[in-house]
């Protein structure tokens, strides 16, 4: 047992870290969560078709918007536009009539649009890099044992509508995080247990380091301010983190079948770790071990 999981306390079927605390629960299957500001986060119910917005401060959520088919990941823009990365139900029934396909939504001022469309399968996570582009990974296939058909690293740009298959050949890609130079990313292949990193100048060229979890299968991750990856295990009911060795430096565990799908760093100085679990549909906070590495969007506006 880690230092971080001495003290645990339960609540329901989801085992609660020392330190932590539901910010909400009974959303549907959530995933996705992105700071909204320094009060929230955003959250995506891939279920129920919905975005929500989760208070820090223990508010009840709101429904933000339908989006119809399956929501999964978001980011939020340089201008507090929110970007979503759409499956179009591809990963599991949706409750919503709303009809919808595999796409890029943009929900801005009260309304969502289509921003873009074509060329992807599924898109699952996502985050707008320091290029500005809204890089996401679309897996073809959401197997998480086996050889699941190959899924991409892929980015687009709002500005031209230009769509780039950065990676190809990867085996249930889902989350993706930027180093703090902007220089290499991150990518969460949850079909075989590893993240790898990839030079984004060359190519997405594999640099050689690899994380396995020892337990789960990563799902969303994002990086703090020392240099750690954060990865959220998904069927593990864990989130690990690794240093920039690719050594694992600390366990959270949530319990079993928690279902621990994805995290973000919020509040003002992000040293808020946000977690999501489609176990009761729920959003937890706790203390964050150092603080969060700002997103490329929100690195220009740090003072």
């Amino acid at each position: 047992m880690t230092a971080t999981e001495q003290g645990a306390t339960s609540q329901g079927e989801i085992r609660l870290p020392a330190g932590a605390r539901f910010l909400a629960r009974g959303l549907g299957f959530t995933e996705g969560p992105a700071a909204l500001g320094d009060d929230a986060v955003l959250v995506t119910s891939i279920n129920r078709g919905h975005v929500y917005r989760v208070s820090l401060e223990g508010a009840p959520p709101e429904l933000v918007v339908e989006t119809g088919g399956g929501p999964n990941g978001l980011a939020v823009d340089a201008t507090g536009a929110v970007l979503i990365a759409q499956n179009g139900g591809t990963v599991m029934p949706s409750r919503s009539a709303v009809p919808v396909a595999p796409s890029v939504q943009r929900w801005d001022h009260g309304q969502l649009v289509t921003a873009a469309a074509q060329g992807m399968d599924g898109p699952s996570d996502c985050v707008v890099g320091p290029d500005g582009r809204f890089w996401f990974t679309d897996p073809a296939d959401h197997a998480l044992e086996g050889t699941p058909e190959p899924g991409r690293l892929m980015s687009w740009d709002p500005v031209t509508d230009e769509l780039i298959v950065r990676r190809d050949g990867l085996l249930f890609p889902n989350g993706l995080a930027f180093e703090a130079t902007g220089e290499r990313i991150c990518v969460a292949e949850t079909a075989p247990g590893r993240v790898s990193r990839f030079v984004v100048a060359e190519g997405c060229r594999p640099d050689g380091w690899t994380a396995q979890l020892p337990a789960g299968k990563p799902d969303g991750i994002a990086f703090d301010a020392a240099g750690w990856l954060w990865v959220a295990g998904s069927v593990g009911g864990n989130v690990v983190a690794f240093d920039d060795h690719g050594e694992l430096r600390d366990e959270l565990n949530f319990g079993t079948g928690s279902m621990v799908t994805s995290l973000c760093f919020a509040g003002p100085k992000l040293e808020m770790l946000v977690v999501t679990a489609a176990k009761g549909g729920s959003v937890i906070g706790m203390p964050a071990r150092h603080p969060g590495l700002p997103l490329p969007a929100r690195r220009g506006c740090a003072g």
